[in-house]
């Protein structure tokens, strides 16, 4: 899958736009910190448009869409109130022009764009690279008519972080509405370990 063959229309997204993330609310020590995105090591390439030598953050354009795709996603059956503890709501604003392979549309003709065959849109995501592109919008594999963005180096220079709250209250088992909200919609439950201990 070649970014000749594919052909995507390249979309120029103005500053001011607005996308989220869960990440870790601690950094740890081999976290690749960017403009308050806190990242997987660089060349783990653990995500689908991960590049060899460079980092890639992988934002959504809302808060639910985030939640689907990092906590409650399809192949998960019950997430642990310590896991979520440990992570945040982080939302962010383009401070710049961000230019991206939009492969939304071509879901449909190439479910490989959607699927664990990583290797290939790894490779997409290199040629988007070689063409001085800032990152890709692609269309979001859990949370149907939503999008995710792919943001190499250079579109992550143009983001600046705007808010984080932790999923869960620090000191309370109080989760985020919106967290709330995800795991009912999604059906996978939360389990909380301390009450089983007792």
């Amino acid at each position: 899958m070649k970014f000749k063959d594919l052909h995507p229309p390249i979309l120029e997204l103005a500053p001011g736009q607005t996308f989220h993330r869960v990440q870790l609310t601690r950094a740890r020590k081999t976290s690749v910190r960017i403009n308050g995105l806190l990242l997987a090591p660089t060349g783990l390439q653990a995500g689908r448009f991960c590049l060899p030598s460079e980092a890639t953050a992988y934002l959504a354009d809302s808060e639910h869409t985030a939640l689907y795709e990092s906590i409650f996603r399809r192949d998960v059956h019950s997430r642990s109130l310590d896991d979520l503890a440990r992570k945040s709501l982080v939302t962010f604003a383009t401070k710049g022009r961000l230019r991206l392979a939009d492969v939304r549309a071509l879901a449909e003709p190439y479910p490989v764009l959607q699927a664990q065959r990583i290797a290939i849109t790894q490779g997409f995501a290199q040629e988007c690279r070689a063409q001085q592109l800032d990152g890709i919008v692609y269309a979001s594999a859990q949370h149907p008519l939503h999008a995710c963005v792919a943001l190499f180096e250079s579109g992550m220079a143009q983001v600046k972080k705007v808010s984080s709250l932790p999923l869960v209250k620090p000191g309370s088992r109080q989760l985020l509405t919106c967290v709330t909200d995800a795991a009912r919609r999604s059906g996978i439950p939360l389990v909380d370990f301390a009450d089983m201990e007792s």
